[in-house]
């Protein structure tokens, strides 16, 4: 026991008293104070300086006018972007922006297009067209701090998209104010309508059983006119016949009346003759008489008696003659006037009759228009019962419609009352959402989230450096044991452990101001994480010399990629989600959280059973590992160093 004391004092002691050893002790003691401090004070809060970031604002918008309201969105965003300090804002025009991109002037440009404000006029259009920020990022630039600003942006476009809600929900209150106000009385008029309905349904319902009462009697109308057609038909036909007969009649007449006249004219003639001959028997008579007187003896003569006797025989006759002649003339004389009454009465039935004949044929024309006047009435009339049965059964739904219509009215009124426009509402409509945040943990800044992460890596880096300047194999004596040795390097890695952390601590909370749940335990689990990567970087270097140090390298790697210090594990690769479990970074990180921001020490056991695995179970390598290495190295030499001694 005493020699092993002894032997470790004096490799304890060779190494104080090597200045480079201890030089290079001391500056390893900075590596995580250097490293992690460092990291953590440049990038502790880089979302409090978002001020400084450049970003080009390009404004295309040209105002519009519309229904009666000049609307200029674009110019009222820029005064909100100049109200607004989030970023170094640029208000330039378009060429200049996109120079400024290509030259990495700006991270990113905001342009406002030209129709911009137009766009927000078609918000009450049947096809709304959606306003349009135009983001042009220079994520080659920086990647982070193109996302920045487009979470800066959207933030933006959320307050625009607030305000624009905000007006048309104010727009379409008042609209509705006017509604109300117009549903109550539409809910009147619809009232109104109701009963002027009812009284129109049942006025219909009277007229349709008077229409139907009527429908008998128009179909004896309508046979009648087919009757009354078919009677003026035969009048007319009948009349044309009859006018045809006295046509001819008159014509007969006519003739007869010139024969007649013609035969009085013949007896005037005959009578005027039989004058003349009359008058000249009696100048015979008279010559006869003479011839007698003048000669007596002719008296005896009976020629000249039956002369004598003929001539008064003669003249007697024609004296008869004349007077019968002048009776027939006379006769003539009457028959004529009678005949000429006659003949007029006969063209003036002719004439009657061709009025009747033509009134006769207009009658049956006019019956016939009447038969289908009726014909189509009586049709017309059906239908007209068809189209008052429909009209009654829709009147009854009206009724019933408007009778909803009115109680739906009343009732859209009345909720429509239950409405108080203000402006809470407004921005209620604009905003209906509100995020209430109720951490189960916070933290104060970016820097402190990633602590956990960096401290863990600035200690293993610590730890990898301190085996490139401090020999883990090499003793300057052969050790008494595997334990000895184990111990004389383990104990110069927990020195330097405890300093690399007291400097650690001291810069991250007295400077860079990470402030801990409690300092105490950031204090031993910080160095606990530490005790655990030197053994870890003993065993591997130990063991397996350089090629361990690569190993060391490759698990740094590993580190960074498969554990949960940036991103979740569920985002990376599944190939490195398979050794997460298996990299003690995983729980120092989780156990640093606990301890900064989250609190939860029922975690924080399991994260210290685990590391205290891996630290007892390197631990118990090394030694494993040098107890051989001692018996292969160091008793050759003893066996060699025998004979020699002899």
């Amino acid at each position: 026991m005493m020699k092993g004391l002894s032997w470790l004092g004096s490799e304890w002691g060779k190494v104080i008293r090597t200045p480079k050893t201890v030089i290079a002790l001391l500056g390893i003691m900075l590596v995580p104070a250097l490293y992690g401090g460092t990291y953590l004070w440049a990038f502790w809060d880089p979302y409090a300086h978002i001020e400084k970031i450049p970003v080009a604002v390009v404004n295309e918008d040209q105002p519009v006018t519309y229904k009666g309201e000049t609307f200029a969105i674009g110019n009222d965003l820029v005064e909100e972007f100049k109200k607004d300090h989030s970023f170094e804002w640029h208000f330039i025009g378009r060429e200049e922006a996109d120079r400024g991109l290509l030259n990495n002037n700006y991270y990113f440009g905001i342009m406002i297009p030209k129709d911009f404000s137009k766009r927000a006029t078609t918000l009450t259009e049947n096809q709304p067209t959606p306003l349009e920020l135009i983001v042009k990022s220079n994520e080659g630039l920086n990647y982070t701090v193109a996302k920045i600003g487009e979470s800066g942006v959207e933030k933006i476009r959320g307050q625009l998209s607030e305000q624009l809600t905000r007006t048309y929900t104010e727009a379409i209150f008042n609209s509705l104010e006017q509604l109300k106000d117009g549903m109550q009385e539409a809910s009147k008029g619809a009232g109104d309508l109701h009963t002027g309905m009812t009284e129109l349904a049942s006025g219909t319902d009277r007229l349709l059983s008077e229409v139907k009462g009527r429908q008998a009697s128009l179909k004896q109308l309508d046979e009648g006119a087919a009757s009354l057609q078919r009677a003026a038909a035969q009048l007319a036909s009948g009349a044309a016949k009859l006018e045809g007969g006295v046509s001819q009649a008159a014509a007969g007449m006519s003739a007869f009346g010139k024969g007649l006249s013609d035969a009085r004219a013949g007896g005037d003639q005959l009578a005027q003759g039989l004058k003349q001959i009359s008058t000249g028997s009696d100048g015979v008579n008279a010559l006869i008489a003479q011839l007698g007187s003048e000669t007596p003896e002719l008296a005896e003569n009976k020629t000249y008696a039956a002369l004598t006797a003929a001539g008064e025989q003669v003249s007697g006759g024609l004296k008869k003659l004349s007077a019968s002649l002048d009776k027939l003339n006379k006769g003539m004389a009457d028959l004529t006037g009678s005949f000429g009454k006659l003949e007029a009465g006969v063209k003036q039935a002719d004439d009657n009759l061709k009025k009747l004949s033509s009134g006769a044929s207009e009658l049956s024309k006019g019956a016939a228009s009447l038969k289908n006047g009726v014909h189509q009435l009586r049709l017309g009339w059906d239908t007209l019962i068809s189209g008052l049965d429909k009209l009654a059964a829709g009147e009854r739904k009206l009724v019933d419609g408007s009778s909803k219509l009115s109680r739906a009215l009343a009732d859209g009124a009345e909720d429509l009352k239950s409405l108080h426009a203000s402006q809470p509402l407004y921005e209620m409509m604009a905003n209906p959402v509100r995020l209430k945040e109720e951490p189960v943990t916070t933290i104060p800044n970016y820097g402190t989230g990633m602590a956990p992460f960096f401290i863990s890596i600035s200690l293993y880096v610590g730890a990898l450096l301190l085996s490139t300047v401090f020999p883990l194999r090499e003793t300057a004596s052969p050790p008494p044991s595997g334990w000895s040795w184990f111990l004389s390097k383990y104990v110069i890695l927990a020195i330097v452990s405890l300093f690399q952390v007291i400097i650690l601590c001291i810069v991250l909370i007295g400077i860079v101001g990470i402030e801990p749940r409690n300092t105490i335990d950031f204090g031993w689990f910080t160095l606990f994480i530490s005790l655990v990567f030197m053994a870890v970087i003993q065993l591997l270097v130990t063991v397996m010399d350089n090629v361990g140090r690569f190993i060391g390298i490759i698990l740094l790697v590993l580190q960074l990629t498969a554990t949960e210090g940036t991103f979740p594990v569920e985002l990376i690769p599944e190939g490195l989600q398979a050794v997460h479990s298996f990299l003690p970074i995983t729980y120092t990180v989780q156990g640093l959280r606990t301890i900064l921001s989250t609190g939860e020490y029922q975690s924080l056991r399991i994260d210290l059973i685990a590391l205290l695995l891996f630290g007892i179970l390197s631990i118990l390598l090394t030694i494993i590992a040098l107890t051989f290495a001692r018996k292969r190295i160091f008793g050759r030499t003893s066996k060699e160093e025998q004979p020699n001694t002899a």
